[in-house]
């Protein structure tokens, strides 16, 4: 059995803005779900659906949290911006190996251990971008937006 690390929601991951933190809670279930399936030898399946899920969620996330850096105007957006490409680009790279991979495997020039292999190193991959990620960036976000509010009910209560 492989060992793998899971994320744990600590405080380190608050962004201090309850629908972003929301939302990464979900991003931790889908790779930590992963993380279990490669536990189980069943990485490469869990993998598969990992990549579809993966985009599915960054369609959806990541356009939320871009929309709401530019709304407050966050001065950390287009960094935020180029990370959700690297991880786009990170899906896609590792989508690419899986199928060359299984190619390999089904024309019986591969073994299923080279998609297990990957599927440990895609994860690891995910654990690492996801909690830099959030504990860095989206803890900016999360933040910067925060105060930004709290200082527009200040000013509209003061009235």
């Amino acid at each position: 059995m492989t060992e793998v690390n899971r994320i744990e929601w600590t405080e380190e991951l608050k962004t201090s803005h309850a629908g972003l933190d929301s939302q990464h809670k979900e991003l931790l279930t889908l790779v930590n779900e992963l993380g279990e399936a490669i536990q189980q030898g069943q990485g490469a399946a869990a993998m598969k659906r990992m990549f579809a899920c993966a985009l599915a969620y960054a369609d959806w996330h990541f356009r939320y949290e871009e929309e709401l850096a530019a709304k407050y105007q966050c001065p950390i957006a287009e960094r935020n911006f180029k990370e959700h490409e690297a991880f786009r680009q990170l899906i896609a790279t590792f989508e690419q190996q899986y199928k060359a991979a299984r190619a390999a495997e089904l024309a019986g020039q591969g073994n299923p251990e080279t998609l297990e292999a990957l599927a440990v190193t895609f994860h690891k991959r995910l654990v690492d971008w996801t909690f830099h990620h959030i504990a860095v960036v989206d803890k900016q976000i999360g933040e910067y937006v925060s105060a930004v509010t709290a200082d527009e009910v200040k000013m509209a209560t003061a009235c």
